[in-house]
């Protein structure tokens, strides 16, 4: 009888829990580090190996957009030819040595830096805002640079620069630069403030492209007042283009995009913290509204700079962390700085590529390359959006 009393006091066994669906977000925030030296579980030699295997195609990728934008262009010049010149030896068209060394070696380097330097800048502004759209072109800091930039050009008289040719002028490169990413950063500064007071993303978005309108209309108010030579300097400089730096340009190009790159480097910690809200990273001990400022200064010098030297782009800082989150199925910005600079090599190469039309003198905007492949990427993540997952 006692036994039988024993029996009927257990509590009943629980029955397993069914597994709740998650979404793909929710599974990464899980699968993200809770402390700042914690292992992330998601580091296994699997993913290691996928890992060296993409990076590996990333590179072999970038080196054929390289030899294909040395020999495809308006002067066909055979590979064998190419391989000469680099290694210095003589070549039967001594033409061709200066086409490849003064024009298209630039015109690479230009484009390797141009997706780099707006990868990272749209990947940092994409954690920082927590919007997937995010990016310098949405967000109204390339027209904020843009405006840098055109009081240099356009009021180049009273200055003593002039744009056209900037060579290895440093007030001119330095002033150059300086506006323009004084000009991003300030718009980004009116941006940050926005979104700390609102939370809703598409508010945000029309906040960007309302300021947009209104530097846009500040320019127009410059160009209206300046001379033809001006105006036709700024209109070949707002199209957009990889093959307008020189040398001269790079010396200064190369630095400062690679400053803006190394401290996006440095910063993946505070980028992991600030994807997973303001509440961890503040309980992580990171001083959110320095990292935030270091963040966006980070973002506005790479924005900043490619905007002085190759025009205003869209498309590219949208696109580029994107298809390194689609290639690499990660949030982890450990993984996708890395990632968005190998990215953004091959896939600004294809675009320089895309804009060159062979045996003509004839060039597209590099704008309308950009866009040709970054939009579609753009609606696929409008319809990520929609579905409630976009990492």
């Amino acid at each position: 009888m006692q036994k039988q009393q024993l029996r009927l006091a257990q509590p009943e066994p629980k029955l397993p829990e069914a597994p709740q669906p998650k979404s793909r977000f929710a599974t990464h925030i899980a699968s993200l580090p809770t402390q700042p030296n914690q292992t992330v579980s998601h580091w296994q030699p699997s993913h290691k190996q996928r890992n060296t295997w993409l990076f590996g195609l990333l590179i072999v990728l970038s080196v054929v957009g390289v030899l294909l934008s040395l020999t495809w262009s308006s002067v066909d010049i055979p590979l064998s030819s190419v391989a000469d010149i680099l290694l210095g030896q003589p070549t039967a068209q001594p033409a061709w040595r200066t086409i490849i060394v003064d024009i298209r070696l630039p015109r690479i380097i230009t484009a390797i830096l141009v997706g780099m330097a707006l990868g990272l800048a749209g990947l940092q502004l994409q954690t920082v805002f927590r919007n997937p759209l995010a990016e310098p072109f949405t967000l109204g800091v390339s027209s904020g640079a843009s405006l840098g930039v055109a009081l240099v050009i356009l009021l180049a008289p009273s200055t003593g620069i002039s744009f056209a040719a900037l060579g290895s002028n440093v007030f001119g490169n330095l002033g150059t630069i300086g506006s323009a990413i004084v000009g991003g950063l300030s718009v980004l500064g009116i941006m940050l403030v926005v979104a700390s007071r609102v939370r809703d993303m598409t508010i945000i978005l029309l906040l960007g492209v309302i300021l947009s309108a209104m530097t846009y209309a500040l320019v127009t108010v410059l160009i209206f007042f300046a001379n033809e030579t001006q105006t036709r300097a700024f209109v070949e400089w707002q199209l957009g283009s990889f093959t307008r730096v020189r040398w001269g340009e790079l010396r200064y190009f190369v630095p400062v995009t690679l400053i803006g790159a190394l401290i996006a480097g440095l910063t993946t910690k505070h980028l992991n913290a600030l994807l997973l809200g303001e509440h961890y990273a503040q309980s992580s001990g990171i001083n959110v509204q320095r990292a935030r400022w270091i963040i966006m200064g980070s973002a506005s010098i790479m924005a900043g700079t490619v905007v002085a030297y190759a025009g205003p782009i869209g498309f590219v800082g949208i696109a580029i962390p994107h298809l390194a989150r689609g290639l690499f199925k990660t949030s982890d910005h450990r993984v996708l700085v890395p990632a968005t600079i190998l990215t953004g090599m091959p896939f600004a190469l294809a675009c320089g590529i895309l804009a060159e039309v062979p045996n003509s003198s004839l060039q597209l905007p590099i704008d309308a390359a950009t866009s040709l492949f970054g939009a579609p990427v753009a609606a696929w993540v409008l319809l990520r959006m929609k579905r409630g997952a976009w990492m």
